[in-house]
């Protein structure tokens, strides 16, 4: 690496007890050679939260104890520190805690339609050249110079969420001596499986979710099939100029794996059906409510990249080629002979570069990446099963989206059962633990940290 990259200080407040700085790096957008974007750089911010100590100004001490937030996703970004959640508990147990807006994402230069137009222009291989600079491999290499421009050749402690997750294994593939600890919640990758592999498991998942919210909300099978046969027989528009059409609806599932949505979902169901019912036809606010109930307009990487975070290295394999469409099951396919309409889940699909506005102008592009067969790779197996890094994992026996069995196998085939992998198996919390309740589950992780087991 090259010397400490320089930073500015854009922003500062002060919640409570607490000082937020955010910072602003310029960071190179190519690592690797060969690319034809390699003079050119990117902003990544982050949001640095500790302690206030009397003084506005920015400054890390000489024994300060750092971690990496490393966000899920992929095109996930931190939310504004309001004083609470997992970085409150971080911070009360001494930590300055470093969010990261990933590359794309956030106060980072973000991708969207119309500033990917502008740094890519128009032609679709082009922009897939762009894009291919905004995977896990380049995003820890920006971690990895923040922490030299913060700490110098001080390590820091990672804690990856969901992606954020994958994201850490990337890390401790490239850059082990860096690390302290990682702490993962949701978020083992599966390494050695393909996306097929994935989403072979994760319709499963869906698929117990989704008899788990019939069986909640009986009432909501008619209420649903009601509205799937409006949107099958008239064109329906989004506030925002997109599509709502059968495909679309059954995506509201994506919430099934969070505390709180089916509930979540049933409310956003049973007001619409109500609509329908008394008017004839949806109120703006239901069709607002499902257009902010999935997030593929607001983050579009989260659309482009949901595959690919799959694919570690080159070969056909490696080539996601629509895979959760390819392996989904006829019962997901809607039919008005059903007896429940399926939601689907953490799934993309082709239909959605037609009923999503924000991802119209990116079709060409993503069947491009859909294709592509020349991934760099993001893991590196001997690195991981060889590490004296300790990891610990929060991982959930119900998650929709990573899945438990695939994880148990994980850290069978890649640690070989060397105990470097500790987990707290727990069937108490969905995917969101961390943010249901984060005490006990980054309390608990770092008990497995320092202690080897869970009480």
């Amino acid at each position: 690496m090259t010397a400490a990259t320089p930073f500015e200080v854009i922003d500062t407040f002060r919640v409570k007890e607490y000082l937020c700085h955010r910072l602003q790096f310029r960071l190179p957008l190519v690592y690797a050679t060969g690319n034809a974007h390699g003079g050119d750089t990117i902003a990544v911010v982050c949001q640095v939260v500790q302690k206030y100590n009397d003084s506005d100004d920015f400054a890390i001490g000489d024994n300060a104890k750092l971690v990496c937030y490393l966000q899920g996703g992929p095109g996930g970004s931190c939310a504004p520190f309001s004083g609470g959640g997992y970085v409150k508990v971080l911070v009360d147990k001494g930590y300055t805690v470093v969010l990261m807006d990933q590359r794309g994402t956030g106060w980072s230069t973000p991708i969207e339609p119309a500033t990917l137009l502008a740094r890519a222009g128009a032609d679709a291989d082009a922009q897939l050249r762009y894009l291919l600079n905004f995977r896990a491999d380049s995003i820890v290499d920006d971690a990895e110079r923040i922490r030299q421009a913060l700490i110098g050749a001080d390590p820091w402690t990672l804690l990856g969420q969901s992606y954020g997750g994958f994201c850490s294994f990337t890390y401790l593939s490239k850059y082990p001596q860096s690390v302290t600890a990682s702490l993962i919640t949701g978020g083992v990758p599966p390494i050695g499986f393909t996306a097929d592999d994935v989403y072979a498991a994760t319709y499963a998942r869906t698929a117990e979710r989704n008899r788990h919210y019939y069986r909640k909300y009986p009432q909501d099978a008619a209420r649903v099939h009601r509205i799937c046969r409006y949107l099958a027989s008239h064109d329906v528009a989004v506030p925002n100029g997109g599509r709502l059409s059968v495909e679309r609806f059954q995506q509201l599932g994506i919430r099934f794996g969070a505390s709180g949505g089916t509930d979540a979902v049933h409310h956003v169901v049973a007001k619409f059906a109500h609509d329908l019912e008394v008017l004839g036809h949806p109120t703006y606010e239901s069709l607002l409510s499902v257009q902010n109930s999935v997030s593929f307009d607001t983050s579009v990487l989260y659309a482009l990249f949901q595959e690919n975070i799959y694919s570690d290295g080159a070969g056909d394999a490696q080539s996601p080629r629509w895979a959760a469409h390819r392996a989904r099951p006829a019962s997901f396919v809607y039919s008005p002979d059903q007896d429940h309409v399926q939601f689907t889940g953490e799934m993309v699909y082709p239909f959605m570069y037609d009923d999503y506005a924000e991802l119209r102008p990116l079709k060409a592009v993503a069947e491009r990446l859909m294709a592509y067969d020349d991934y760099s790779p993001l893991y590196d197996v001997a690195t991981l099963r060889a590490t004296s890094v300790p990891i610990v994992a929060a991982t959930y026996v119900y998650d929709q989206y990573v899945d438990f069995d695939l994880t148990r196998k994980v850290k069978e085939t890649v640690f070989g059962g060397n105990g470097n992998l500790k987990q707290y198996v727990t069937s108490e919390f969905f995917h969101n633990g961390i943010g249901a309740n984060p005490e006990k589950v980054i309390g608990t992780l770092l008990q497995l940290l320092k202690q080897g087991e869970v009480d």
